[in-house]
């Protein structure tokens, strides 16, 4: 008999450019191949997380095989200094250990009582969005339908108070890393609920087991599957790219929030000590300003078999964010043998590396030029063939399916 389940994600879809949600896509069109379960995606309308404009559609459709419901997202982030004002009132009002005499007496019993603490975090959790109040009421009608239901990214509305409705069954994948939302009040008690937490990495379960004291809560590494794709682009790297000069790449969300204000001055500042016919390519949406330079060159966000293409005829590709809880681009540029130099602070990228011997870290601009003239000038197959080893040894699908299995059954056999 099939197992019934439901991801709740804050978008989801082909078109959308974001780790968390293809995860999701990834995970759920996995499953469904299986035939062992009957598989429901349960989000929003949005395409983008900047406003949570509607954009699809509200009604049910098909996707690869995976039905999807979509709800509409009753009203899109607000702008001005609305989110920044609830974000400090819950900070004024749940952290008594920075009060001092009078007033820390009268802030910690408000924050006993915890009245103004919880709203405040209800009203930052809708702002934050998508919020879609719909799809909550459809899981309080509809969750005993379902054997499971999973919740990706602790960040959202939909995993905030979806986590409300049926806890005992809810697993949990936060896709936690270490940024200045995660400590807000409302995530301790978010934290606490589900029956299972899966973590992405080995580094993810450190970081929020330390800060959530959850130990006792059933949890595994799950961890993604990376698979080769062998599709192309149709037309060469030099045709899509209009050069056939060698480049580094960059694959993912360009934004400062990314790293990549970092990226571009140490690219540039590299150029300027080191001219010569070496490029930057940027793939994926731009959420920031970009340098007018003549060697980096954005394609946008595109589809995957371009991707691949680019990727594989890089000379390295380039992880400049401290805020990642799996990197599958680094895994899958390891799977295809292309090193890969990090920035050193992200203990998840550090993990990979290390244990894989297939890139360089770098923590400021000297080790940058060091780790790019290294992999440049040096002969990098060993580093390429440790990739392939790192993902077939640890980030294959079989594996992934049978501990997401064993999680499934934990909570529908509770």
């Amino acid at each position: 008999m099939k197992r019934k389940i439901a991801f709740v994600v804050q978008r989801y879809g082909v078109e959308v450019n974001g780790g968390a949600e293809y995860l999701c896509r990834i995970l759920a069109e996995q499953l469904t191949r299986t035939n062992t379960y009957e598989v429901d995606v349960l989000t929003s309308c949005a395409l983008e997380y900047v406003t949570w404009a509607n954009w699809y559609p509200a009604e049910t459709t098909d996707i690869n095989g995976v039905r999807v419901h979509r709800f509409t997202v009753a009203h899109e982030r607000q702008e001005g200094d609305w989110p920044n004002l609830v974000e400090r009132k819950i900070k004024k009002w749940s952290r008594p250990e920075e009060w001092q005499g009078l007033g820390r007496l009268r802030m910690w019993g408000r924050a006993l009582v915890g009245k103004s603490v919880r709203r405040y975090s209800q009203i930052w959790a809708q702002n934050q969005g998508p919020y879609t109040p719909d799809l909550i009421t459809y899981l309080k009608r509809n969750h005993k339908q379902y054997d499971a239901l999973i919740f990706i990214t602790y960040l959202y509305f939909p995993t905030v108070a979806g986590l409300n409705v049926a806890p005992k069954k809810s697993i949990f994948i936060p896709t936690a890393h270490d940024e200045i939302p995660i400590y807000l009040p409302v995530f301790r008690e978010v934290f606490q609920k589900p029956k299972a937490i899966l973590f992405l990495t080995a580094a993810e379960k450190r970081f929020v087991h330390q800060l959530f004291r959850n130990e006792a809560i059933y949890n595994d590494i799950l961890g993604i599957g990376i698979e080769s794709n062998q599709a192309t682009a149709g037309v060469s790297v030099a045709q899509l790219l209009g050069t056939d000069s060698p480049y580094l790449i960059y694959i993912g969300r360009i934004d400062l929030a990314k790293g990549c204000d970092d990226l571009f001055n140490y690219f540039i500042r590299y150029k300027e000590n080191k001219p010569g016919p070496l490029k930057l390519v940027l793939v994926g949406q731009t959420f920031m300003p970009l340098p007018e330079h003549p060697d980096i060159i954005p394609v946008g966000f595109v589809e995957e078999a371009v991707k691949v293409s680019l990727l594989k005829s890089a000379k390295l590709l380039i992880i400049p964010s401290l805020q990642e809880s799996l990197s599958m681009v680094t895994l899958e540029s390891f799977a295809y043998g292309i090193p890969v130099i990090a920035n050193r602070g992200s203990e998840v990228i550090k993990d990979h590396i290390e244990l894989s011997q297939a890139g360089l870290l770098y923590a400021d601009y000297a080790g940058f030029e060091q780790a790019v003239d290294q992999l440049l000038v040096q002969d990098s197959s060993e580093m390429g063939r440790k990739g392939k080893l790192y993902v077939d040894q640890n980030y294959t699908w079989d594996k992934v399916l049978a501990r997401f299995a064993k999680a499934v059954d934990y909570v529908a056999t509770r």
